[in-house]
């Protein structure tokens, strides 16, 4: 019954983000799209190959038009991550809270929106990848997790950070003997995705970086200027949208760390991992950098405000996506 309302929810944010996105229907995304089918465009949106293979698969299979494939590609995997993190959410929670986490997710979604004439239409897939990658580690399926980091490193680079959390959930100590286990787990799980991801940037090696790659002192140069501002102005203070865009949960996140499980208290190391190099070579601006880190901070948030155990599921529960 809820698969309905996630997909009216995806389509909301999809008529959002098509209105606050020129660029979709003024030959920008068809001059973009078929620069990079002739492999001609930037080095990092060249190498994320299935941001326009999946497209470019959707006009020759249904003859849509490039702007209506895109179209369906966004409703379709947004769509889908919110289906999937509702049932990621159910390992844990009933389903009233784990419609709720979907529902805080669909919120917040927009602010990654506003304001953004951006065509960077990997993050929907992305989306997807992520979250399914967690799952993989939570669940200890390596061979999975592998796969689905290697089809996520093909769409956005980004996933490439969750081998990291793969030997959070392993590390039992620094003695030699500890860590022969989770060394070997995590760089035989991530090889594929780093070798897919590599060969692309080799292949596209000669060509520029979109928005250059340190952004450092611009971020946290506008991060102070913003925080001065009255707070009736903090709509548009858009190098604060990070902070607005999970606002106290990523407070709530925190809180009760020692009673929350290993899992969801592990995943929350990675979240500086992730951050700070957004905020070194990335556009903190550009919030929808940070929606992956929903499905770590989403969890862990509902675990310190609803500790009661009758919102829980049942200890044992099992965790087949």
């Amino acid at each position: 019954m809820f698969v309905p309302v996630y997909a009216v929810l995806a389509l909301i944010a999809l008529g959002l983000k098509l209105s606050e996105t020129p660029a979709w229907f003024n030959g920008t995304l068809d001059r973009n799209h078929a620069l990079l089918m002739a492999f001609s465009y930037t080095n990092n949106e060249q190498s994320r190959l299935l941001q326009f293979a999946v497209p470019e698969l959707l006009v020759r299979a249904f003859g849509f038009s490039v702007e209506r494939a895109y179209i369906v590609q966004r409703w379709l995997f947004v769509g889908l991550a919110y289906c999937l993190f509702h049932f990621y959410l159910r390992k844990w929670f009933n389903r009233s809270l784990a419609f709720a986490g979907v529902c805080f997710l669909g919120a917040v979604l927009p602010l990654t929106f506003i304001g953004f004439n951006d065509l960077q239409e990997s993050a929907p897939l992305l989306m997807v990848t992520f979250l399914l990658a967690l799952w993989m580690i939570r669940s200890q399926r390596w061979w999975l997790f592998s796969l689905v980091l290697t089809v996520g490193a093909l769409d956005n680079e980004t996933v490439l950070c969750l081998p990291a959390l793969v030997f959070f959930v392993l590390f039992r100590g620094f003695r030699p003997r500890d860590l022969v286990r989770p060394v070997a787990i995590t760089l035989g799980t991530a090889l594929p995705g780093f070798l897919a991801q590599g060969t692309m940037r080799y292949i596209t090696r000669h060509q520029p970086h979109l928005g250059g790659a340190w952004h450092l002192p611009a971020n946290v140069g506008n991060i102070l200027r913003e925080l001065t501002w009255s707070p009736v102005d903090y709509f548009h203070a858009i190098y604060l949208y990070p902070l607005f865009i999970f606002g106290a949960l990523w407070l709530y996140a925190c809180l009760g760390f020692r009673d929350k499980p290993e899992f969801v208290a592990r995943s929350l190391w990675l979240v500086p991992l992730f951050v700070i190099p957004n905020l070194v070579t990335g556009i903190i601006s550009e919030v929808r950098e940070m929606i992956p880190l929903a499905f770590i901070i989403i969890p862990a948030a509902m675990f310190w405000m609803f500790p009661g155990s009758d919102h829980r599921m049942p200890a044992g529960t099992t965790d087949n996506p």
